[in-house]
């Protein structure tokens, strides 16, 4: 973990003022006044991949928000599985639950070089008692992982494991910001996708061969997204 200011800790509304993915986050609709309320410290952090964020379970006195970089939400089963319920990308916010003093519902982790602002939970609930802007905010976000939940279930849990892959692919290529997008590592597309890692092995490599999957160096990836598009049943 490495606190990217001098001090490990600033005061955010000055920063958050002129922040360049503003328009993206949580904050995005608070006017000059409003960042005059923040008085606890935000931290601008960068984690390297692997990294925890907080535990499935855990009572979190932070929120996440995501300026760079991918964060997995792993959901633990009872027998001992997991599932890899959602990917969190820039401008999107892990911990959400939190929030409402509830105890997190999914284990958070890095996939790759994160970079994230924390936001202590009593910013958020002043913030959201003092102005209705960041209630309407908040509002917006839950809505926004409802639907990126449902169309998780509905895009990624069903066909047969070519087409689920083949989804996953042109997901993450959709969601990147450049010609190329962090590859998962397959036992990850497996706990994504319901299925074993050595299918998500198999399907990777069917599609390595063919052309259509390019592994780059860095854990990224280039597709041929027209013939993936085409493997969908």
């Amino acid at each position: 973990m490495k606190t990217l200011q001098i001090e490990s800790a600033w005061r955010g509304g000055e920063r958050c003022k002129n922040c360049a993915i503003r328009h993206l986050v949580l904050f995005a609709d608070l006017q000059h006044e409003d960042f005059d309320r923040i008085h606890h410290p935000i931290d601008d952090i960068e984690f390297t991949p692997g990294t925890r964020l907080y535990s499935q379970g855990q009572d979190m006195p932070f929120v996440f928000t995501i300026r760079s970089g991918l964060v997995k939400l792993v959901q633990h089963l009872p027998n001992g599985d997991r599932r890899i319920v959602r990917l969190l990308n820039q401008g999107d916010l892990a911990g959400l639950e939190s929030i409402e003093g509830h105890p997190s519902d999914h284990e958070a982790v890095t996939m790759d070089n994160v970079r994230v602002c924390r936001i202590p939970r009593s910013v958020i609930a002043s913030l959201r008692r003092d102005t209705p802007r960041l209630h309407d905010s908040l509002m917006r976000r839950w809505q926004k992982a409802l639907s990126s939940a449902n169309d998780w279930i509905t895009q990624l849990s069903t066909g047969n494991a070519r087409s689920r892959v083949a989804r996953l692919l042109l997901l993450m290529e959709r969601n990147s910001e450049d010609d190329s997008f962090f590859l998962p590592t397959r036992e990850d597309m497996g706990a994504i996708l319901g299925i074993t890692t050595e299918s998500a092995s198999k399907v990777t490599a069917e599609f390595t061969r063919n052309g259509w999957l390019k592994p780059l160096q860095q854990h990224r990836a280039w597709i041929d997204s027209s013939e993936l598009q085409a493997q969908l049943d």
